[in-house]
């Protein structure tokens, strides 16, 4: 029997292992981001570089790589958790370009150019979210990110048709989109799948660490019982993350 003093310091170990971990996929994410977009040109890569750095911390795809941990993992899923993490942060950057043609300003001399390069900068993205996207190699996955776009665009031109005044939710989408690809990949257990869904739709439609740290409280125990010990100490990692999330 492990003496509670050596069990302790064994699951400190873990945890500072599953930190680093975890830290090192999300840097990679970024590298991923980065290299994705080396070949624009200004003026389209200082607007795509302004709204990643707006889009920092990148919650989205550190969610992804915890849910998409696997029982036992290995460099092929690890890499495949990495691209589906940049692609769908790279999916939110295209989104987001795309929306700042509702901020441009059609009194101004300049405006058609303005208009017609946010178009460009937009449509890059998106097609380097696909191409990322599609670097996985599941067709599912691929299924998975032409769903959910579709139920962005639906859910913006629905908002402005109809006048709808609440705005429209894109990262409860895309976090249900990441969590159910991440999960896909990682051929989670349904019951793990189902609890990371509940998790991801609570965290974007409270979008608050206190929230997220509740549900993980009212799931912990469900969660330690279903997870292996790396998977629950990445979990963890990520509600440790998520208040104080490094730059």
């Amino acid at each position: 029997m492990i003496p509670s003093t050596e069990k302790r310091e064994l699951s400190m170990k873990s945890a500072n292992a599953a930190r680093q971990e975890f830290e090192a996929e999300l840097l990679e994410v970024e590298q991923t981001l980065h290299e994705a977009l080396a070949d624009l040109f200004p003026p389209f890569s200082q607007m795509v570089a302004q709204e990643l750095r707006r889009s920092h911390p990148l919650w989205r795809g550190a969610l992804v790589l915890v849910a998409g941990t696997p029982d036992r993992d290995e460099e092929a899923r690890r890499r495949q958790r990495i691209d589906l993490a940049a692609a769908l942060e790279m999916l939110h950057l295209a989104i987001n370009v795309h929306m700042l043609l509702g901020e441009t300003n059609r009194a101004e001399p300049t405006h058609s150019s303005v208009l017609g390069s946010t178009i460009l900068a937009g449509d890059y993205c998106f097609s380097r979210a696909a191409a990322l996207a599609v670097r996985i190699g599941e067709r599912v996955v691929v299924e998975i990110f032409s769903d959910v776009l579709k139920r962005i665009s639906e859910g913006h031109l629905r908002r402005l048709l109809e006048g709808e005044e609440a705005p429209f939710n894109e990262d409860r989408e895309l976090c249900i989109a990441g969590v159910e690809a991440a999960t896909y990949l990682a051929r989670s257990l349904p019951s793990v799948r189902a609890l990371a869904l509940h998790f991801a739709e609570s965290l974007a439609d409270q979008h608050a660490p206190e929230q997220a740290t509740s549900f993980w409280n009212t799931a912990r125990q469900e969660m330690h019982n279903l997870l292996t010990p790396t998977q629950y100490a990445r979990w963890e990692t990520f509600l440790d993350w998520w208040h104080t999330p490094s730059p």
